[in-house]
């Protein structure tokens, strides 16, 4: 049988079926797309001839269109929100840095005026203080008269309160002049940082 097949087949040769007539099939577009201008209409109610691309009309792309007008409007507000966000943190980075030297500047100028008795010095100015101490205190405010200010207060500052009370009166009856180096003795040794005193 395969081979009658084959050879009529050959003899006769093969022609493929034709295709049916073409018939027109109405295909109904769907609702999916919201406000399609076409929703509802066959494919034959199409116009045949459109315009130039131009004047096509599609609600969605109107939509689209609006959808990204507002998104821009929205990135706008937040990039200006943003920038007005960065110009504050600027001014008020501005004046953090500004509070700060004038921090570091206050330090130094309390610094240049604290009197400090550093390390090497220090056993020196307790020697002197108890040398003073066991002193007369008129002798010793007319001592104290002669020498350096800063260098006295350093003193001062390792005796005992009442101790430093009898030569500040003591220089303070002499005359005008010793009561003014009194004044400025005493205003200077608030200036030293509290120690313990012999």
């Amino acid at each position: 049988m395969y081979l009658a097949v084959t050879a009529a087949v050959l003899i006769k040769g093969y022609k493929p079926p034709k295709p049916p007539a073409s018939k027109t099939v109405k295909v109904t577009e769907t609702d999916t797309v919201g406000g399609s201008p076409y929703a509802g209409k066959t494919a034959e109610d199409l116009p045949k001839e459109q315009g130039p691309s131009w004047d096509f009309y599609n609600a969605d792309i109107d939509e689209l269109v609006t959808y990204l007008h507002q998104a821009s409007n929205t990135f706008q507000l937040k990039k200006k929100e943003l920038d007005e966000l960065g110009q504050r943190i600027a001014a008020e980075r501005a004046e953090l840095a500004s509070v700060t030297q004038s921090v570091v500047r206050l330090r130094e100028e309390i610094d240049r005026h604290l009197i400090q008795i550093q390390g090497d010095e220090a056993a020196n100015v307790k020697r002197l203080a108890k040398t003073y101490a066991g002193m007369e205190p008129a002798s010793v405010a007319k001592v104290f008269a002669e020498l350096d200010e800063k260098f006295v207060v350093k003193i001062m500052s390792q005796m005992k309160d009442d101790q430093n009370g009898l030569v500040l009166d003591a220089l303070a009856k002499t005359d005008a002049q010793r009561a003014k180096l009194a004044a400025s003795l005493s205003d200077k040794l608030r200036l030293v940082p509290t120690a313990k005193k012999p």
